[in-house]
């Protein structure tokens, strides 16, 4: 099982480093959306989406598979050391507990952005009402 829960957290933080921060403008490398003068409230919006995202994706989900797979790895080198089995056991129970916590506050913070960005945020989650045809 725990073999499987390190391999898992391998391949996460792996998979993590691929995603891409989700709602970006077609430059994909900035977080900051516009330039200069060309700012408005659509790009403040798109600005905390786009940090938003970035730290949930980029930074939280690999930094979580990182930490649960030293936990699975601290368990199978353990050797029978009950302390160390404990601290493997801590950190996947501390990784599970962090990446609940971060997609938690990007559900919040996407639907409170949605809900004020637009009149029917249900259908907007990634993008926003009258902002999705500005360059």
């Amino acid at each position: 099982m725990f073999p499987i829960i390190s391999a898992f957290g391998v391949l996460s933080a792996f998979l993590g480093l691929t995603f891409t921060v989700s709602g970006q403008t077609e430059n994909s490398s900035n977080i900051i959306p516009c330039t200069g003068v060309d700012c408005d409230i659509c790009s403040v919006f798109q600005l905390i989406s786009n940090i938003v995202s970035f730290a949930t994706f980029k930074i939280g989900v690999p930094l979580g598979g990182l930490i649960l797979a030293y936990g699975g790895i601290k368990m199978i080198i353990s050797g029978g050391n009950e302390s160390a089995r404990k601290e493997g056991v801590n950190a996947i129970k501390a990784a599970v507990y962090g990446l609940i916590i971060t997609f938690a506050a990007w559900l919040i913070v996407n639907t409170v952005l949605g809900a004020l960005a637009s009149n029917d945020w249900k259908n907007s989650w990634y993008k926003f009402e009258g902002c999705e045809n500005k360059k």
